[in-house]
């Protein structure tokens, strides 16, 4: 799902329904063995799943703060405390869901720099262990 996150907010022109349909082909969940869907249709991915991940990546003020500092300790060089995350103004309506995307794309950002630099990876490990969680 991150992806899929980083895929929508960095491209400006790109809506909830392409992101969650690659190539214009659905994401489908994998089923288990013997389940059976409504009508035989393949249960897919709904683009309200990514909006609903964005604005809980969006709400995380304290793992981002925390992340920030974490990572301005292990390469004082960093710039992710300056990047503001701005996202495309078509992207929002109100100022509550611009302050949660940028929020997610700063979280997102941050992500990728905290992959780079430390052996365990943000999500799950950091993230979930992390007393503020």
């Amino acid at each position: 799902m991150l992806h899929l996150a980083v895929r929508y907010l960095e491209d400006n022109r790109r809506t909830y329904r392409q992101a969650v349909r690659p190539q214009g082909l659905p994401i489908f969940y994998r089923q288990q063995a013997g389940a059976v869907s409504a009508g035989d249709e393949l249960p897919a991915l709904h683009h309200s799943t990514l909006w609903c991940m964005l604005a809980w990546l969006g709400s995380q003020c304290a793992a981002l703060a925390h992340g920030r500092q974490l990572i301005q300790r292990k390469h004082p060089d960093s710039t992710c405390h300056r990047f503001v995350g701005a996202v495309a103004p078509q992207k929002f309506r109100s100022p509550q869901r611009q302050r949660l995307l940028c929020r997610a794309r700063q979280l997102l950002h941050l992500i990728a720099e905290w992959d780079r630099l430390f052996p365990e990876k943000f999500f799950p490990r950091f993230a979930t262990k992390a007393e503020f969680w």
